[in-house]
């Protein structure tokens, strides 16, 4: 067998695979428009870590936001997720900010060196290229604003003012130094009843130990579900 061959045939089992969960949770979830996802989720083929569940989970929670949402990213790589979240949101006001320095910077050594690689693979040394060339893609544009920074300097000068933020989706540097600060830096910004996500929540990293640190807090008000690795709370 030809790597073309193969290539082809693996193809057509991702799609046959995406086809029949999508068929599946149409049934449970038939409010959300999810030919969007769909479009998105074969276009990241391949290039995206998060199970077809978990995006699918982040997909429904961006939608059922109130119109003209405004949601934050902490992590957005080539912004697949970035398209999910935004993709999911109504209104013509609504509002996406993605946060990333898009050079794979990490505190822990073990991360910087899975960053290089793929950054190799990439053949680049910043991903922001890829990114807004997929935003793009989407005719995401008006609806996303990267902003080129770590998430402490971005906290910082961010326009929005506190607790006006409807979601934010935590898939930053993964030490628990580093989620411990994003959950503090960011929360804030987060409105009463509005929804915190952790992506990598059941990974050997720092994730784990932030999240538990945070419920101790009683940063949180419910548990809203656990998909895979993601988890998300409402915040109180």
């Amino acid at each position: 067998m030809g790597l073309k061959t193969f290539l082809g045939i693996k193809k057509y089992q991702w799609k046959k695979s995406v086809k029949k969960f999508i068929t599946k949770v149409k049934k449970g979830f038939p409010q959300y428009p999810w030919d969007d996802f769909l479009r998105i989720t074969e276009y990241f083929r391949g290039r995206e870590l998060s199970s077809l569940p978990e995006r699918a989970f982040l997909f429904r929670l961006s939608h059922d936001l109130p119109s003209d949402a405004k949601v934050v990213e902490i992590g957005s790589w080539i912004g697949a997720s970035s398209c999910l979240l935004a993709s999911g949101l109504k209104g013509i006001r609504a509002k996406m900010y993605a946060i990333d320095n898009f050079k794979g910077n990490a505190s822990d050594c073990s991360a910087r060196i899975r960053y290089r690689e793929r950054m190799s693979k990439l053949k680049t040394d910043t991903t922001k290229v890829i990114f807004d060339k997929n935003i793009t893609y989407f005719n995401l544009e008006n609806r996303i604003v990267a902003i080129v920074n770590d998430s402490l300097q971005a906290a910082k000068s961010f326009c929005e003012p506190l607790h006006s933020i409807d979601l934010v989706f935590i898939d930053g540097d993964h030490s628990e130094e580093a989620t411990k600060n994003d959950i503090a830096l960011w929360l804030p910004f987060v409105k009463s009843g509005g929804v915190v996500v952790f992506h990598d929540f059941t990974s050997n990293h720092g994730v784990p130990q932030a999240v538990w640190w945070a419920i101790k807090q009683s940063y949180f008000s419910e548990l809203m579900g656990i998909y895979g690795s993601t988890i998300a709370f409402k915040v109180s």
